[in-house]
């Protein structure tokens, strides 16, 4: 019988290779090995200054590995999950300035370390599954064009590259956004399709608020954060930047420690806080357990109490805002779901009423008016945000299509009174980075997916108590939204890709099983 000669190509990637194809694997495989042994030369030569560069060719051949993997029947759905959650903690609560650091390699943060292996498990599932490309495309489908916008923008942050002049830095930002943006959002939709893990995630920002309140504390008490002074060699970044942030914060004019917690600054805080607000809402006003409803009211008072601390504007404003669009929405649903009652009608009728007696409020009680709009001692942030448009709109208009991602603070050139470079809303900088198309592309995401949470939240009474977490889902989009007219900082944007991803899985749910259910029989509303 005669011998078969061995295949150059494993099944089930292709058949045996012929002809020219045998020739040129022959002629590939010496010059793979000739390339290797001349780069090799060159690393040894440049190590460490240029690891970036030379990794950059093993990153590309990884990326081309994953993507020859043939389809099997499963895929690491599973790991994928558990690291998304990972990330999520290690964002949460890790300082993302303490790391290691190597000669040549950007910081190794805890949110690398996890984030990298998520993107890695996420391009494995992309490539070994159809099951897993189906259903996260019809999940991204579940809200209009949101999904569309998303792949838009990724593609305006790839293009945005050809117009900056630090080439270095804009590949740098392009990558952790997509680690901590893009990767969150296609994990997100696929994830959050499992039933249970939506209330998980709400319970870990839960959890996650507290202990960053009760850290609050002993810094507030101390002057610094409790691990200034007690960090491992080997954890401790020599950085001006880092060395600013151990020292803390202090309101100008009244010296008053601002707390920070594992985030970079006071205002970073205080937006979490008032992103975890809606949560903690609908766990106190939603059917939950006893035991839930009354753990969650008393977070609440605790959590306005480390805003307090952070003695943040706009964390204020996204907590009393939270506040009144939950009202609305708690009487909006009553009204549908509980017939034969009038606090649901009434909470609706008043509610205008309501709003501008909130707003008088916040302007004729002075405490009041002071955590909402601040007092004279806010009145160099609001000027230095003011001077920031009025030099930022005729760069926007001079370079409409952005100076490339990274690169508007640099372009904008704005440095606050303690001379440091700064940009205090991200509706600039998000024009200076990506351009006019990119500012609105970016934010149409957003509105998009806050309408759907209001469409398919205040819809149909749901079959499920995790679907009605669409109502806090949208309102902490729409706190985020308001947030970021007056902060520019992006440590919370992953919840926000999160949150718009998880939005989507939730409507798909809903779109697959449709609730049939009459209302006032499916869900109890407390």
């Amino acid at each position: 019988m005669k011998a078969t000669a061995p295949s150059f190509v494993l099944k089930p990637y292709a058949a045996e290779a012929t002809g020219w194809k045998r020739v040129a694997i022959w002629i590939a495989l010496p010059t793979l090995v000739l390339i290797c042994f001349i780069s090799g030369f060159f690393y040894a030569l440049t190590t460490p200054y240029l690891l970036r560069q030379f990794a950059a060719p093993i990153l590309l051949l990884a990326m081309a590995g994953v993507w020859a993997l043939p389809d099997l029947k499963t895929a690491p759905t599973l790991l994928l999950g558990k690291l998304l959650f990972a990330f999520l903690t290690a964002a949460l609560l890790w300082p993302n300035y303490l790391a290691i650091v190597l000669p040549g390699l950007p910081w190794i943060t805890a949110v690398r370390l996890i984030g990298f292996p998520l993107t890695f498990i996420l391009l494995i599932c992309v490539s070994v599954s159809s099951d897993f490309r189906t259903k996260t495309l019809e999940v991204m489908r579940a809200i209009p064009y949101m999904g569309k916008l998303v792949v838009g923008f990724i593609g305006i942050q790839v293009i945005s590259i050809a117009f900056s002049n630090n080439l270095d830095t804009s590949i740098n930002a392009l990558i952790d956004t997509q680690v901590s943006w893009t990767v969150i959002f296609f994990a997100s939709c696929y994830v959050f399709r499992k039933p249970g893990s939506i209330q998980t995630f709400a319970v870990l920002l839960w959890v996650s608020a507290i202990v960053l309140g009760i850290i609050g504390i002993f810094e507030a008490k101390d002057g610094h954060v409790p691990w200034a002074g007690h960090i491992p060699s080997f954890l401790r970044v020599q950085d001006e930047y880092v060395d600013r942030v151990l020292q803390g914060a202090r309101r100008l004019g009244t010296d008053k420690y601002r707390i920070q917690g594992t985030h970079s600054t006071s205002l970073g805080l205080a937006e979490y806080f008032a992103l975890t607000t809606p949560f903690l809402l609908h766990f106190m006003m939603g059917n939950f357990k006893l035991i839930t409803k009354v753990l969650a009211g008393l977070s609440i008072p605790f959590v306005f109490f480390s805003i307090l601390q952070t003695d943040a504007r706009l964390g204020m404003v996204g907590f009393f805002l939270s506040g009144l669009l939950y009202v609305l929405c708690w009487g909006l649903m009553r009204w549908r779901l509980v017939k034969g009652t009038l606090l649901g009608p009434a909470v609706v009728m008043s509610y205008p009423v309501l709003f501008c007696g909130f707003m008088a409020a916040s302007f004729a009680i002075q405490p009041l008016r002071k955590m909402v709009w601040g007092g004279s001692n806010a009145s160099y942030s609001n000027q230095g945000r003011m001077d920031q448009i009025a030099a930022g709109m005729p760069k926007i208009l001079t370079h409409p299509w952005g100076f490339g991602i990274g690169r508007g603070g640099e372009a904008l050139g704005y440095h606050n009174l303690a001379d440091v470079l700064t940009i205090d809303t991200y509706y600039l900088l998000i024009a200076l980075d990506y351009g006019i198309i990119g500012f609105l592309v970016y934010y149409a995401a957003i509105l998009v997916a806050i309408h759907a949470c209001a469409k398919y939240g205040l819809g149909n009474p749901p079959r499920e108590r995790e679907r009605t977490f669409l109502i806090p889902i949208g309102i902490s989009l729409s706190a985020f939204f308001v947030i970021k007219s007056i902060f520019s900082q992006i440590e919370n944007h992953l919840l926000q890709f999160m949150m718009m991803g998880m939005a989507a899985a939730l409507i798909y749910r809903i779109q697959s099983q449709p609730d049939t259910e009459t209302p006032g029989k499916s869900l109890k509303l407390q």
